[in-house]
């Protein structure tokens, strides 16, 4: 990755660290009127629960992630040479097989590496070693920085990380929606907001590999992490940045056809509150403007231009039928009805059919 694309990704990172910071705080105290009139009101709760379905075929770590959104402009042999990145550094290879210099500025960039191959995100550089050129003759060259029977073993425990997470939180038969929701309630449950990870972090550490390990941060954390397991589901979605009225991150994602903003940041189970909100999932641009997030030129970093004005890449919400508003939490849900249990407002139970319309 060129000098230019590094520092402006340092100095947004800066700006939405700071940002996402305040619109936490303003958010929290939006919402605690609601939440202490809510649990106040309730007489008893009832803990989070999704339906058991019998034992299946396990999923296997996907080494090969795949975003149908920037295939919009990120061409095959990009992909194809990313691949074969992620292969040799699966093997402690020195080097792959690349169809281009451009190709390999992308493969090796490292917020490419961050949000599509957590583990070698600021551990390995698309460097010679020797002083040579880092690309000729179709070949591409990786410089490690950390010895490489670290990184493998870094590499490997990643990828038991993700397959256990995948195995423990949903299933092959599940549909696209089922697997978007068990990952935002397993993210909202799992995960704690926490401005310390990113100030504390290694300099040579990367903050979606971090966040899995430490299950803590801030929104940026969040959207690439929950992005980065929905493409191992099988679901296409990236990490959604904004920069103008409200610094903040979220992840865009495409389900059955269709994109949506969700949003687990704001979704995380904090101290006190029982339950998880369902607001922020599967929001349209309407949604999301009418909750104070202006999508005003929104930054995506797998995209090589970063700014998606600079694309011709458009990610549209535009269906609202699947968003469930008004500090709805929720309860339970039932797999076989196609039905998610949740409470409104005023701890009201209230049923949301989710198959096919």
């Amino acid at each position: 990755m060129n000098n230019k694309r590094i520092s402006s990704l340092v100095l947004v990172f800066a700006i939405l660290i700071s940002g996402c910071d305040a619109a936490k705080a303003g958010n929290n105290v939006q919402t605690t009127s609601s939440v202490v009139a809510t649990e106040t009101a309730a007489s008893e709760s009832t803990a989070p629960s999704v339906t058991e379905s019998t034992a299946q075929e396990p999923f296997e770590f996907n080494p090969h992630l795949y975003s149908g959104k920037i295939a919009e402009r990120v061409p095959q042999d990009y992909w194809d040479s990313f691949y074969n990145l992620c292969d040799a550094l699966r093997k402690g290879e020195e080097s792959f097989e690349c169809s281009s210099q451009d190709a390999y500025n992308w493969a090796t960039d490292v917020a490419v590496l961050c949000d599509l191959f957590p583990a070698a995100g600021a551990k390995i550089e698309g460097k010679s070693t020797d002083g040579s050129p880092a690309f000729e003759n179709g070949k591409g060259k990786i410089k490690y920085n950390m010895p490489v029977e670290d990184f493998l073993k870094r590499e490997s425990e990643f990828e038991a990380m993700i397959t256990d997470i995948l195995n423990s939180t949903i299933e092959k038969d599940d549909t696209e929606y089922e697997r978007a929701l068990k990952l935002y309630l397993y993210v909202a449950k799992n995960f704690v907001y926490d401005t310390d990870l990113v100030a504390n972090m290694d300099n040579n550490e990367n903050y979606v590999y971090a966040c899995f390990k430490e299950k803590r941060g801030q929104c940026v954390n969040f959207a690439s992490v929950y992005a980065y397991l929905l493409l191992q589901a099988g679901i296409d979605a990236v990490s959604y940045r904004i920069y103008e009225d409200l610094c903040h991150a979220w992840t865009y994602a495409v389900i059955n056809g269709k994109g949506y903003h969700i949003d687990t940041t704001w979704a995380l189970q904090a101290d006190g509150v029982d339950g998880i909100y369902l607001d922020y999932f599967m929001m349209s641009d309407k949604d999301r403007i009418a909750d104070g997030c202006a999508l005003n030129n929104p930054d995506v970093t797998l995209l090589p231009e970063i700014n998606v004005a600079k694309t011709n890449v458009k990610f549209v919400a535009g269906d609202d039928h699947y968003c469930i508003r008004n500090y709805c939490k929720f309860r339970s849900l039932d797999e076989e009805k196609k039905i998610v249990h949740y409470v409104d407002l005023y701890n009201e139970p209230k049923e949301f059919y989710y198959g096919d319309i």
